[in-house]
C-alpha cells in the first residue's frame, strides 16, 4: 500500500489529501483550493473517507464525486453535501485491501474519526494529533479540550508504525511517542491561540 499527499504543493490553505495507492484509489479527505489541481488529475477513485467535516478537508468533495462518482463514507452524513455512508466506533472499513477500524474522536470537530490498520500499524490521524506532539483546535466551534484529551487517549495504547495527519508531513518515526507527546501537551490545557 502507498499513500501521497496530494496536497503537499498546494499554495492554498488546505487539509492534507491522502491518497492510497493499491488495489483501489482512495482519499482520506478531499481538501480545499488547489488542492483540486492535483485530484482531478487522478485516473480513478474509488471510496473517499472524510475524517471531518471542517471546509478544509470536504471542500472538494462534490467534485469529487461528480468526476469519479466514488463510495463515500463519514461519521455524520448530514454534515457534507454529497450522499454518503455514516462510520461509527469500532466499525471496520477496507480500503485498498487492508482493513482500518473507525475510532470516532471528537474534541477538534464532533464528526471526527481516526482510522486504524493493525496489522501495518498505519494510523490517519485528521485533525486530532499532528507531528512534534501538536493537537488538534479546540477554541472552533465544537471544540473541547477534555474530549479531546479523551480521544488522545484512545490511540496511545495502539501500536502505530506511522501516522498520517490532517496537516503536516506523515510521520514515520517514532509514532506512538509523538501520540503521547500530543496527549501530553493536550494535557497542559494551554491555550494553543
Amino acid at each position: 500500500m502507498k499513500c501521497f499527499n496530494l496536497a503537499e504543493d498546494a499554495e492554498d490553505f488546505t487539509g492534507n489529501v491522502w491518497f492510497i495507492d493499491g488495489s483501489e484509489n482512495i482519499l482520506v479527505d478531499v481538501g480545499t483550493g488547489d488542492s483540486w489541481e492535483e485530484i482531478e488529475e487522478l485516473e480513478e477513485v474509488d471510496k473517499v473517507v472524510i475524517t471531518h467535516s471542517h471546509y478544509d478537508h470536504v471542500d472538494n468533495l462534490s467534485k469529487v464525486v461528480d468526476r469519479f462518482g466514488p463510495e463515500v463514507y463519514c461519521f455524520e452524513p448530514g454534515n457534507i453535501e454529497v450522499d454518503a455512508e455514516k462510520l461509527v466506533e469500532g466499525d471496520e472499513i477496507k480500503l485498498s485491501g487492508h482493513r482500518f477500524v473507525v475510532f470516532h474522536t471528537p474534541g477538534h470537530k464532533n464528526d471526527s474519526i481516526c482510522l486504524y490498520n493493525e496489522s501495518r500499524g498505519i494510523l490517519f490521524t485528521g485533525d486530532l494529533v499532528f507531528p512534534d506532539g501538536g493537537f488538534g483546535r479546540t477554541d472552533l466551534d465544537e471544540g473541547d479540550r477534555d474530549v479531546l484529551i479523551d480521544s488522545i487517549r484512545k490511540l496511545v495504547d495502539l501500536d502505530v508504525e506511522v501516522f498520517y495527519p490532517g496537516h503536516q508531513g506523515v510521520v514515520g518515526e517514532d509514532a506512538g511517542f509523538w501520540i503521547r507527546k500530543s496527549l501530553e501537551e493536550a494535557e497542559k490545557r494551554e491555550s494553543k491561540y
